[in-house]
C-alpha cells in the first residue's frame, strides 16, 4: 500500500476524514503554516502537531489521488456523508451527499472532460477543536481538456475543509 493510500486510512486507530469541500475563487491574504519552529514557539503538543500532519496528508491525498484517478483511495479519504459547497464556482446551494456519489461525480467529470489534471495545494492553516478540524489551503488547479479546442482550464483560490476524527474504517 502506498503512502498516499495509507494517509487516508488511519493514524493511531483514528482517522480524520474530509467532511466538507468548499471552493472559493477569492484571494486569501497571507497565511502561516504549522512548522516545527511554530510548534515550539506556540508550545503545541506533539499530539496536535501529528494531528495537523495527518490532516494535511488527507487533504493533499484527496487532490493527488484524484489527479491519479485512484477513485477507491479518494473515497477512503471521506466520511460517508460529505457537505459540499460549489456555490462560488457554479452557483446553487450547499448540500450534503453520499461520499460514493461525490467521488462518482468527480470520476465521471474527470474522465469525460479532462485528459489530465493537476491540483496543487499549499499554505495549510489548521484549526483543531476537539474531534473536529478546519483546514484552509491555497490551491491552483490545471485541467487539460480532452477537447483540444477548449485548451486548459486553470482555477485558483482556496479550499476550506472541515474534518471530523472518526474511528478507523476497514
Amino acid at each position: 500500500m502506498g503512502l498516499l493510500e495509507e494517509s487516508c486510512k488511519s493514524y493511531d486507530s483514528e482517522m480524520f476524514c474530509r467532511r466538507q469541500l468548499v471552493i472559493q475563487l477569492g484571494v486569501l491574504a497571507s497565511c502561516l503554516t504549522a512548522t516545527a519552529a511554530l510548534a515550539q514557539t506556540k508550545k503545541l503538543s506533539s499530539q496536535k502537531v501529528m494531528a495537523g500532519t495527518e490532516i494535511t496528508s488527507v487533504v493533499n491525498s484527496i487532490v493527488i489521488l484524484s489527479d491519479l484517478r485512484d477513485w477507491a483511495s479518494v473515497r477512503r479519504c471521506f466520511a460517508d456523508q460529505v457537505d459540499v459547497d460549489y456555490t462560488s464556482l457554479t452557483g446553487g446551494k450547499p448540500k450534503t451527499i453520499a461520499a460514493e456519489a461525490l467521488v462518482q461525480r468527480w470520476k465521471t467529470a474527470f474522465e469525460s472532460t479532462f485528459k489530465t489534471t493537476q491540483h496543487l495545494l499549499g499554505t495549510h492553516v489548521i484549526t483543531l477543536q476537539g474531534d473536529t478540524a478546519t483546514c484552509l489551503s491555497h490551491f491552483q488547479a490545471r485541467h487539460t481538456t480532452l477537447d483540444t479546442t477548449k485548451g486548459i482550464w486553470t482555477l485558483g483560490g482556496h479550499y476550506h475543509d472541515d474534518l471530523v476524527c472518526l474511528s478507523s474504517k476497514d
